[in-house]
């Protein structure tokens, strides 16, 4: 049997196992929701909103419900556990098995996404209703398709952004810390907390450049129509790249980790 195929599954197991935690981490996400729908609907009752931030009341409603969901989708983990194996010397028993070590963690980490996918699905699916039928928001298959494409490209983004992060523990002691800061700064970068563009034309030409926001924002972008078909277009090649270029760069990093590596522990 393929062995990542069985890393896979096991992941998928993994998350279904521990259920209870697996919802408190979705419900976790309802309280900054509702702060934040509560101060929009502030913003907006109170002064020309719309022609300042660049969204209508109903894409930047729908952006805020979308965004917390899909930043707690391709929220990450596994990296403490490649800090903990190169640490610790638990790599041993991987670099003599016939698997590759970065496949076997991106297969983990997808099948551990695969349930909470699912359900973002069916969550999703309620609220792009509500929206369609209360804030007469537009939507079309073809964009919904785009959306869930847009999704998975953006988790294999992160996990490869990620797992650079995580490889720096073949030149630090414990990068255990790190990992926590860095989460932070991502969730707020990507446009997980509110949209970047909000802030300028210039800041948003710099995070179109940059890859943070197409984990999040672009996402988010494509569902509520802020974007129409070219910019998605050229969102899906941004995304593609960047993918790429995080790959090579862990290759790269994981070449040059190894010889640093002293195999002690495990």
């Amino acid at each position: 049997m393929n062995p990542y195929r069985c890393v896979f599954r096991m992941g998928i197991e993994k998350s279904l196992e521990y259920r209870v935690n697996f919802l408190l981490t979705l419900l976790s996400a309802v309280f900054p929701i509702v702060i934040q729908t509560f101060l929009w609907n502030y913003l907006y009752g109170n002064a020309d909103a719309a022609a300042l931030f660049g969204y209508s009341h109903d894409q930047i409603l729908v952006y805020t419900l979308l965004a917390t969901l899909v930043s707690q989708l391709v929220h990450t983990g596994f990296e403490y556990q490649v800090n903990e194996d190169i640490k610790n010397g638990g790599l041993n028993k991987y670099l003599v098995r016939p698997v590759t070590y970065r496949y076997y963690q991106l297969c983990s980490f997808f099948g551990e996404k695969m349930p909470q996918l699912f359900l973002l699905l069916i969550v999703a699916t309620g609220l792009v209703g509500f929206s369609v039928l209360v804030l007469g928001l537009g939507l079309t298959p073809l964009r919904i398709l785009a959306f869930v494409g847009s999704l998975l490209l953006a988790l294999l983004l992160n996990f490869f952004l990620f797992y650079c992060v995580a490889l720096l523990s073949f030149w630090l002691t414990d990068v255990n810390l790190l990992f926590g800061t860095v989460s932070v700064v991502l969730v707020v970068v990507s446009g997980g907390v509110f949209p970047m563009d909000i802030f300028g034309e210039k800041i948003a030409l710099l995070f179109r450049i940059l890859p943070f926001g197409y984990t999040t924002q672009f996402c988010v972008n494509i569902i509520n129509g802020k974007l129409d078909w070219g910019q998605v277009g050229t969102g899906f090649c941004c995304q593609l790249f960047w993918i790429a270029a995080f790959a090579l760069l862990t290759f790269w990093m994981w070449r040059r980790g190894l010889k640093r590596y002293v195999a002690v522990g495990g």
